[in-house]
């Protein structure tokens, strides 16, 4: 009997086509795929995920741009108990199985990651995910970048990342039936045939058994499927991307792969190591484990065409608070009738949160001075004030403004100078500096 209903529930989800990429991984970790920044952190541009370059335990040091001190390795119990105030966010969380895919460095081994941005990374444990093994929930789906293989555990190590989750569940949504036995995944722009090599698309369904080949004979297969001709066999991370870690045999979406085997399938992807060049890469998909094996053994193979994009991504807005807090310094003092005199503001941001549109306003005494320059993006029409633009002013930074006067008469004189941006600030009392100076004849 045809199971129709699975063709007709995925053309039902699948009207519309979702043409944005949100989430690619390439083999290695490029320099286009990352932004080192300068707090300890590195943005990931295809996920725009932000993560710590440090693992927890160890301290991020600046002035060498690496890790110093020890991972801590722990229990998932424990490690969900934590915290992280850190490149002034709070928001740090442990990542999820997917999102632990894309530091993988496959053409690196111990550790299978990007040293530069990630230095001192342990390999000695795995590193926990917040996915849930579907088959035992005691344990976490975690990645051991030794060489970057999936393992379960309740214990390892963690690498806290921040912005918007990367879900490890297939979602239909993401997928375009295109009503020949193939679909096109729209978060990567990758086309699957929707059986594996040895079944026949059948209205709906796979009928047969999957065929297994060793990894030499799977590199060989191609197809004429979908009036295509360009089938391959997927590389190990495009074979990631399709797993589904909220099922259990098979770990697939049976609507999207009806009638999935349960078995182990090729990857293209070669491990790396002069001791490893008989060993490739592979997923099982009874519960979507990712590992390597001889490239003798026999696996199944599921053909895929296209090559993976990388979308634009939104990384995380900074969250917390601006905090301008003004300081204001005159020299000479005391000065002289005649003579002039230099205003120095410092406006720093000591907020957690970008300050935009900031600026700076020193207050003029017609009485006792006559205006006569100031710094650049500074503007004095007459009157009672000089305003001076700074724009934006990141959480931590400072800039320095000056004024200079012509001293018109002897007396004490109290200035002062105003910071303001688009923002709320969060202790506004500070935003004003001030400054008394003695005038002499």
């Amino acid at each position: 009997m045809k199971k129709n209903f699975k063709l007709s529930t995925l053309a039902l989800v699948l009207a519309t086509t979702f043409t944005t990429p949100v989430f690619a991984e390439g083999l290695t970790l490029t320099a286009g795929e990352f932004v080192q920044n300068t707090d300890g952190t590195v943005t990931h541009t295809p996920t725009g995920l932000i993560w710590q370059a440090c693992s927890v335990g160890q301290t991020w040091d600046g002035n060498t741009g690496t890790c110093t001190g020890e991972a801590t390795g722990m229990n998932y119990s424990d490690a969900t108990a934590l915290t992280s105030d850190f490149a002034g966010q709070t928001d740090w969380r442990i990542p999820n199985i997917a999102e632990l895919h894309s530091l993988i460095d496959l053409k690196k081994s111990q550790p299978a990651v990007n040293k530069s941005l990630f230095p001192q990374t342990p390999t000695s444990y795995n590193f926990l995910s917040s996915s849930t093994y579907s088959n035992y929930s005691n344990y976490q789906w975690m990645v051991n970048f030794n060489y970057g293989a999936d393992d379960t555990s309740s214990y390892g190590y963690v690498r806290f990342v921040r912005g918007t989750t990367v879900s490890p569940v297939i979602s239909l949504k993401d997928f375009a039936d295109n009503g020949d036995g193939t679909v096109t995944h729209t978060k990567t722009g990758l086309t699957w045939q929707r059986c594996a090599v040895g079944q026949t698309w059948n209205d709906g369904s796979c009928d047969g058994k999957v065929a297994t080949y060793k990894q030499a004979d799977a590199l060989k297969l191609t197809a004429d499927t979908g009036g295509k001709i360009d089938w391959r066999l997927p590389t190990y991370k495009e074979l990631l991307t399709i797993v589904d870690y909220s099922a259990y045999q098979p770990a697939a979406n049976v609507i999207v792969f009806p009638d999935a085997p349960s078995v182990g399938f090729w990857s293209a992807t070669q491990v790396v190591g002069d001791s490893y060049t008989s060993v490739a890469w592979y997923v099982t998909f009874e519960n979507g484990q990712g590992s390597n094996s001889n490239k003798s053994n026999n696996y199944g193979v599921r053909l895929v065409r296209g090559s993976m994009t990388t979308g634009t991504a939104t990384t995380p807005a900074k969250t917390g608070s601006v905090d301008l807090v003004s300081t204001l310094s005159a020299n000479p003092s005391p000065a002289k009738i005649g003579g002039d005199l230099t205003y120095t503001a410092t406006i720093t941001n000591k907020g957690t949160a970008n300050a935009t549109g900031a600026k700076v306003t020193f207050f003029v005494a017609p009485k006792f001075m006559t205006f006569k320059s100031s710094s650049a993006n500074c503007d004095y029409s007459g009157g009672l004030s000089v305003i001076c633009q700074i724009g934006d002013l990141a959480a931590g930074a400072n800039v320095t403004k000056t004024m200079t006067v012509t001293l018109k008469k002897a007396g004490g004189i109290s200035s002062s100078v105003s910071a303001k941006a688009n923002e709320k600030d969060a202790n506004p009392g500070d935003n004003v500096g001030k400054v008394a100076t003695g005038v002499k004849k």
